[in-house]
């Protein structure tokens, strides 16, 4: 089948580069044995009015280390030392330790202060005099930032608890070894993805990343004046990629079914819509940011997307006059200019939920961003900003719609319009559809969909012949059709040079491979995932690329039932967070991060990874 070019992705491919790089910041997670902590009191027994010294020793095994307190750079996360409040006890500031400089591969050139080996924070408590014998627990926690000698992790909480004897104020205090503490396992801090760690050697090295490290310094300095513009532009942006267009139509026939009513009323409704998809992404880029995950892998289900395609259907039926899609009678009795408002608002929440599979990717970068700050109304505000840049157009098109109205009032013309904005929205069903159906089974249901539709208007449809320039827009729009038909119906051109010999994903294969010093390409995919298509049908098809994999043993990851086991423990293994991702391993089996795919990206923007691929590869043979 010949590939049919249109020229958005060729628009696209200029912006995957800002959003895959700004997206790729998925790596391994540190061991767990990285940092341990221990809790110790500079007494054996607590006397009431003394004080004493809790003394919080870290013990960082090699090669990681710890970001110091105060943190060389805004974007490092310091060592902190936080304790619970106990009644009868009070804790000074913590003493931190002045850091060690060091260079790493991710600080540019320039030394940063950490802790390394073992590192003791003190903490002075004094105890009130009228502190009651017995026994206290004080609790706290540690939370740090691990980083090796490439690439930071994720922050993260290790809890501690010290049980401490309080004695008699005339016992007086009693000096010796110190009291060692219970301790607890490391736990996921609640402000980071516990599943995505955040690549600070990553961020550092390609544009994308330093685009979003730069808005992670705008925000933690306070400078949203600046961050927010940026944010609502990445929206407008979002625009150019190819799903998000089949809502055009979707939004124009919405418009153009709206009562007559005023140019400002028109706006106003425009403005309602896109408040509707703002407030979406809002609700849906709060939650990601707070569970940690993204809506996008879960808004490619296979019954998500047949239910986006019943709805469309559903609509494009009304178009044809089998039915009027109405508000319920009671709302539509209390309040008739209620109908228009309403409907705007609950279309643009549609809307907004139909196009999270194209931003998936951007909320997930989001969400590292704002898990970063610790701050829900932040990330709300930020996910608003966002879907507000993405609905800019669309009230343009709205109002673009309202002039279809002003045409002339022909009773034919109007059909003709409705129905041609009905082929829209099933081609639209039939779009949503495709990652669920088949490939042969899709590729003759679109040959039959525009074949049916491009005979119809070339020789059935007499609709309007009196505006005699829309019946002849109307039959080239046919015979175009057709002839897409026809290019859908060839058999497919085989690439010429070769092409990748693809396995499907195993530990044997995967070992095997490492032992022998091998790199290693995986393709994280699914059925369902129309970016994998993509992938598969534009890019892995191309003969450069298939001549890139030259001496590298490509796999295959199937992800299609995301509740069995085996899928489970690879999303974990591999840190995955969406489809598509493939993750590039050189030789010695370690994951060059930097490289990191999430999403669709061109043949000429994958070679040039590839490439840095192979540089990476022979680079970790030396």
């Amino acid at each position: 089948m010949h590939e049919v070019k249109p020229m958005h992705r060729i628009i696209a491919s200029l912006l995957g580069v800002l959003l895959l790089s700004i997206t790729a910041v998925a790596q391994f997670a540190p061991p767990k044995d990285a940092l341990s902590v221990q809790a110790t009191a500079s007494v054996k027994q607590v006397v009431p009015g003394k004080r004493f010294d809790l003394l919080v020793t870290l013990n960082i095994k090699h090669p990681y280390h710890v970001n110091a307190n105060p943190a060389s750079e805004k974007f490092l996360i310091p060592t902190s030392v936080t304790i619970e409040p106990v009644s009868g006890i009070t804790f000074a500031p913590p003493q931190y330790p002045k850091g060690i400089q060091r260079e790493f591969a991710f600080t540019g050139g320039k030394k940063i202060a950490v802790y390394e080996g073992k590192t003791t924070i003190r903490i002075t408590a004094t105890p009130a005099k009228n502190l009651k014998t017995g026994e206290v627990t004080v609790r706290g926690k540690v939370h740090y930032q691990a980083c090796d000698e490439r690439s930071c992790y994720p922050p993260g909480d290790i809890a501690f608890t010290l049980k401490l004897k309080v004695g008699s104020a005339s016992a007086g205090v009693q000096t010796g070894e110190p009291q060692v503490t219970a301790q607890s396992g490391e736990t996921p801090s609640p402000d980071s993805p516990a599943n995505t760690p955040v690549a600070v050697g990553s961020l550092s090295s390609a544009p994308g990343g330093a685009y979003l490290q730069k808005l992670q310094d705008l925000l933690s300095t306070g400078r949203f004046g600046i961050a927010l513009p940026i944010i609502l532009l990445l929206g407008l942006l979002l625009n150019l990629t190819p799903c998000v267009y089949p809502l055009i139509p979707i939004t124009v026939s919405f418009f153009s079914r709206q009562t007559s009513g005023s140019q400002g009323r028109t706006f106003g409704l425009a403005l309602v819509y896109v408040l509707g998809m703002a407030l979406m992404y809002a609700s849906l880029g709060t939650a990601a940011a707070a569970l940690g995950k993204t809506f996008g892998f879960q808004l490619q289900n296979p019954w998500v997307l047949g239910g986006f395609a019943v709805i469309l259907i559903a609509l494009a039926l009304s178009m044809f006059g089998l039915y009027q899609l109405q508000l319920p009678a009671g709302l539509r009795n209390k309040a008739r200019l209620r109908e228009g408002w309403l409907g705007a608002l609950l279309m643009g929440l549609l809307v907004g939920v139909a196009a999270a599979p194209c931003v998936g990717p951007v909320v997930v970068a989001l969400a590292a961003v704002v898990s970063g700050t610790g701050n829900v109304p932040l990330g709300f505000l930020l996910f608003l900003t966002l879907g507000i840049g993405l609905g800019i157009p669309y009230i343009v098109l709205a109002m673009f719609s309202g002039a279809i109205r002003r045409l002339p009032r022909s009773g034919e013309w109007m059909v003709a319009v409705e129905h041609l904005f009905g082929f829209a929205l099933i081609g639209v069903a039939i779009f949503f559809l495709s990652p669920v159906l088949p490939a042969t089974v899709y590729k003759w249901v679109m040959f039959a969909f525009l074949a049916g539709v491009g005979v119809y208007l070339v020789a059935i449809d007499k609709l309007a012949k009196t505006v005699r320039g829309f019946f002849l827009f109307k039959r080239l729009l046919g015979v175009a059709l057709v002839a897409w038909a026809v290019l859908i119906a060839l058999p497919t051109q085989k690439a010429q040079g070769g092409h990748i010999a693809w396995q499907p994903y195993s530990e044997a294969v995967l070992q095997q491979a490492v032992a022998e010093g091998k790199p290693v390409v995986i393709d994280f995919y699914a059925d369902w995932c129309l970016p994998c298509k993509e992938l598969e049908a534009n890019t892995f098809s191309d003969p450069r690329v298939a001549q890139a994999f030259d001496g590298v043993v490509a796999l295959k990851a199937d992800l299609t039932r995301d509740e069995e086991p085996s899928v489970q423990e690879l999303k974990k293994r591999f840190r995955i967070v969406g489809v598509p991702t493939i993750v590039f391993l050189d030789g010695s089996g370690r994951e060059q991060e930097e490289l990191r795919l999430v999403q669709f990206e061109p043949p000429d923007a994958f070679l040039k990874r590839m490439a840095q691929f192979h540089s990476a590869a022979q680079t970790a043979k030396r």
